[in-house]
Formats: structure tokens, sequence, C-alpha cells
């Protein structure tokens, strides 16, 4: 049996926005914009926080581009491209994006006999960019049950869907093409390393909207809270529970 590992931990839930908007999303209504409006949010506004230009697309660097001749296989041009980006046919999907509080947050642990007392707080890059994000956040209390509601809400509705965290990487990472390769809407599901402080999970639906999309879930009320951001980035948490002595 492999080892487990502070990854397979200890996680949160939590959506970033308006008052106005997580209130809705409390009462069931579940708003997703498509990719392309955060693509678009960053080229027309320069919000490079919510916004991003390369969102749901392949982005390389230093790209050199050779030219040939069908019969013959003759070299005709080549052209270099400090950076390039391809669009795979997922700008106009609807994404469900969340903040997850987990493992990155982690500060440090503390054992007294046999509780060990595990400490997580927001980082410094999160505690300035988080704010850009709206005045209130939604703490979900119950991972397990906010994903079976948003997956019955949108299975009821007749979407198929993705979901899965966001992975984040630096141009030309070989596991990121990789994945991309075997399975093109793995692009929806990457995100460059100066957006990990968003620590994002995702739904991504398996359908093309003008815009938006939206899907009624129920009331999640009874598993979720609503906090003001401020307040919720002023908090640190910990989490405590028994451990086993070690058998020598």
């Amino acid at each position: 049996m492999e080892d487990k590992t502070v990854k397979d931990g200890w996680s949160m839930l939590m959506k970033f926005g308006s008052e106005e908007n997580i209130k809705k999303l409390q009462a069931g209504q579940l708003y997703m914009k498509n990719l392309k409006y955060y693509v678009d949010l960053e080229k027309t506004t320069d919000d490079e926080d919510v916004g991003d230009k390369y969102d749901g697309q392949m982005v390389l660097q230093d790209v050199k581009i050779n030219m040939y001749s069908v019969d013959t296989n003759e070299f005709i041009a080549q052209f270099d491209a400090p950076e390039a980006s391809m669009n795979l046919g997922y700008l106009e999907c609807p994404v469900f994006c969340m903040f997850m509080y987990d493992y990155r947050n982690h500060v440090e642990e503390h054992l007294e006999g046999d509780i060990l007392t595990v400490r997580y707080q927001f980082t410094e890059e999160q505690l300035e960019c988080m704010p850009n994000f709206g005045d209130a956040v939604l703490v979900v209390k119950n991972g397990n049950e906010f994903v079976n509601r948003v997956k019955n809400g949108l299975l009821k509705a007749g979407y198929g869907f993705t979901r899965d965290h966001v992975q984040y990487h630096g141009f030309n990472n070989i596991e990121h093409l990789k994945q991309v390769q075997k399975d093109n809407s793995r692009i929806a599901f990457w995100k460059r390393e100066k957006y990990s402080y968003q620590q994002e999970y995702r739904f991504l639906v398996h359908d093309f909207v003008d815009d938006h999309l939206s899907v009624d879930i129920g009331d999640i009320s009874d598993i979720t809270d609503i906090v003001k951001t401020e307040e919720l980035l002023n908090t640190y948490i910990e989490v405590q529970f028994k451990v086993k002595p070690i058998e020598e």
C-alpha cells in the first residue's frame, strides 16, 4: 500500500465572489461563465487576477515553425515565435471555479501526547490577491455533499462534465503537453504558474454557451456558510486528530 502524504489530507472548498452572487449560489443558483469570458476579461481590462488571456488554451514559448513542400519535403522557410497559443475548442465551455484550502496552506504542526495539531493559513500572495474576487466567500462545510449536489444538478439538467484540481505549469512543461495531447479537455485544468495561488478546483461542462450557464442545484445553506472576505482572510485553521505511536 502506498504511504499517505499531506496531499491526501484535509481540505476545504471555498467560493469567492460578490455578496449578491454568493447568496444566489447558496440559494441554489450555480452560475458558470465560459472560458472565453476569462480570456476576454484580461484582454479588455488588464485584470490578471480573475482574467487570464490564456485560459483553456495551449501556450508554448520559443517556438520554431518549419515549412516544407508537401510533394518533395523540401525545406522552404522557418519562422521563430517567442510565444504561441492554440485554441483547442473549449473556450465556449462553461466552468465553475472554486478555491481549495488544503496542504498548500499548511504552516506548521505540533504533537502533544497522541494529539497532532496542524495549522493552515492563507499565504501572503492570497492575502493580497483574493480580495479582488469579491467581498464574500461561500465556505463549504461538507465537500462531498456539495460535489454531489453540483453533480446531480448538472446531470438532471442534461449536462456532461469533468471535475478536477487545476494544475499549474511553466511554459513548455512536458507533463502539461502529454496530458493535453492524450485528452484535449485537460486544457481546462492547466493554468500558468502565476495563478497557482488560486488553488482552483473546477467543474467543466462539456457543452457550448455564448456567455454563461445557470443550473439549479437546490438550496445548500445546510452545508455552507457565508463569510466576509476580509474576515476570512484574517483567520487560520487548526485541525486536530489522534495519531498512533510508531511501533519499533
